[in-house]
């Protein structure tokens, strides 16, 4: 396996465990479907879905900047917060 897979289990696993915590009601506007939409669902279906869908929102980069801050704060590297990042990059493109 590689870690990258590893990586990926594991998160569906600490997703998993969350979903289970949680109700339906409480699962339900979490899920990015509508709500008219999951009420026909399995408490279990909108489980699965919330995995699903947490995943697929840090694979589609949507927190890169939180997760690097993050990162950086837990291991103590230098600390730039995301959205000066972001500003930074911007300024750069505009320089050159």
């Amino acid at each position: 396996m590689t870690n990258e897979t590893r990586y990926k289990k594991a998160l569906v696993n600490i997703f998993y465990y969350q979903a289970q915590g949680q109700s339906k009601k409480e699962l339900q506007p979490q899920l990015f479907f509508d709500e008219e939409t999951t009420d026909a669902w399995t408490l279990e279906q909108c489980r699965m879905q919330y995995v699903k869908d947490q995943l697929g929102f840090i694979q589609d980069e949507n927190l890169d900047g939180e997760i690097e801050e993050t990162w950086n704060t837990i291991f103590k590297k230098e600390i730039i917060p995301w959205q000066d990042q972001i500003r930074l990059k911007s300024q750069l493109s505009l320089t050159m």
